[in-house]
């Protein structure tokens, strides 16, 4: 999840044993570049993990990720949630009218293939996926698992208070892979309620 600060955002990464929280490192990607997915790969370094969640296919604007590369290297399946379906048409033209490079861009769009549509709580409305090493349906069933307070799955959901709360902290963690403890994640926690709670 990234939160933009000028012509750069953080970008969080959360990690979940099951439905616990495990811990969360931040990274800084550049507005509009396309460093996501090394950033992304620096952010796992290390880690183990059985499935990764993204929240959507670029941050810090067009700042596209490469999920098949991802994938590729690092021989896990990728799960890309919206919370809103894709309109795949107004990207790919709004990447032809600002961005020289757009094919290079558009690509790992295209390269998702279909978009599904999927309600975790019948209730509520659906969300929307692409999936990447993994199919469908599997994908489903762990999207459901992970949906416990909202039609969002929990790392999705928990990675986007923490880029709320690094924003209005005022922080920016300028490198790479920089892990944050307990005692900071709870200051964070504690510092987005309380800020939220005033503005809205």
């Amino acid at each position: 999840m990234g939160k933009s600060r000028n012509n750069h955002a953080s970008l969080v990464a959360v990690w979940f044993d099951r439905l616990r929280f495990g811990g969360m490192r931040v990274g800084v990607v550049q507005v509009d570049e396309l460093d996501s997915t090394d950033v992304i790969l620096g952010l796992l370094k290390g880690k183990r993990a059985d499935v990764i969640f993204l929240s959507g296919v670029s941050f810090a604007g067009f700042n596209v990720v490469d999920s098949r590369r991802l994938h590729n290297t690092l021989h896990i399946p990728i799960i890309i949630i919206s919370r809103e379906e894709p309109d795949n048409a107004s990207v790919k033209r709004a990447l032809k009218k600002h961005f020289t490079d757009w094919k290079t861009r558009w690509e790992p769009i295209r390269r998702l293939g279909r978009i599904h549509a999927f309600a975790p709580k019948p209730s509520e409305q659906p969300l929307y996926f692409e999936s990447v090493g993994i199919p469908a349906a599997q994908a489903k069933g762990i999207i459901r698992a992970y949906c416990v307070t909202s039609r969002v799955p929990e790392p999705i959901r928990v990675a986007g208070i923490m880029a709320k709360g690094l924003a209005l902290a005022g922080s920016e963690l300028p490198t790479c892979g920089h892990e944050v403890g307990n005692t900071e994640l709870q200051r964070l926690k504690v510092h987005y309620r309380e800020q939220a709670g005033r503005r809205f």
